[in-house]
């Protein structure tokens, strides 16, 4: 009821121009082919491929931070409560707050002129230059917490005498993390992997929505958001099934070629 009849709906209207009211009008392939001659839709997918480019670094960084964490470093449990903290807010509220941070007057900028930094002061969400690093950010941020979360979780599961034995061999942490922790860890880095992977190209909504808005003009559109354009402003209901549907195949081929090659270096 809730997910294969929708989806079935969504594939069905992709063949047809609808405006959401009228009856659907059968168009065959039309939609398909008209998405590789718009050039949002191009720059939409580019700006897509830009925010999984930030997934390497939500793969090592907090793998790091879940190691030294799971050393029992002085503060631990502070640090995995306060590294934890983004993940316990909404998306909504996470994009809201970096709007406003970021404002020409903002407080980023306001701290900026108080450190006597006053000439880096920019208008950071004004164009795409600064505005997907910036979205980049956020992402990782809010992402942090959870990805350490699974780290901590896959470490606590590896036998603690593995490590102690590269310990006694006169291993350092870094060839314990890398050469001990990590192949033990091939499960949770491949989830942590997809997730990621997904996110950058499926779960990218809400910030662009609240921070951005696509804007300014179209610079930072990602194809969820021309979807929601398309169906609910220009209420061209068709052509976004038919970008729905090519959101659903680029995000299961991504994934599954992920799954493929991390299972073949497995074995």
């Amino acid at each position: 009821m809730f997910v294969a009849y929708p989806f079935g709906s969504i594939l069905y209207h992709a063949f047809t121009r609808w405006d959401g009211i009228d009856p659907p009008q059968w168009v065959g392939l039309h939609n398909f082919r008209l998405l590789w001659q718009d050039p949002i839709y191009l720059h939409a997918i580019r700006n897509n491929a830009i925010f999984a480019l930030s997934v390497p670094v939500q793969l090592v960084l907090p793998l790091i931070v879940a190691y030294v964490i799971h050393r029992r470093v002085p503060g631990w449990a502070f640090f995995r409560a306060t590294v934890f903290l983004p993940a316990v807010y909404a998306a909504v509220v996470i994009g809201i707050l970096t709007s406003t941070v970021l404002q020409l007057d903002g407080p980023f900028n306001q701290a900026l002129h108080a450190i006597g930094l006053g000439a880096l002061r920019h208008e950071w969400l004004g164009s795409a230059t600064t505005s997907i690093p910036m979205i980049l950010l956020v992402v990782i941020w809010t992402n942090f917490g959870y990805n350490v979360l699974l780290y901590l979780a896959g470490m606590s599961a590896i036998d603690p005498s593995l490590e102690e034995s590269a310990r006694i061999d006169g291993a350092g942490w870094i060839r314990i993390l890398f050469s001990v922790i990590v192949p033990n860890l091939r499960r949770v880095v491949e989830i942590v992997l997809v997730v990621n992977t997904i996110t950058a190209f499926a779960f990218m909504f809400t910030y662009i929505y609240t921070i951005t808005n696509g804007g300014p003009g179209t610079d930072t559109y990602v194809t969820e958001f021309y979807i929601y354009q398309q169906a609910f402003t220009d209420q061209n209901m068709g052509y976004a099934a038919a970008i729905g549907v090519m959101l659903v195949v680029m995000v299961l081929a991504v994934g599954l070629l992920q799954i493929r090659i991390l299972t073949r270096e497995g074995r």
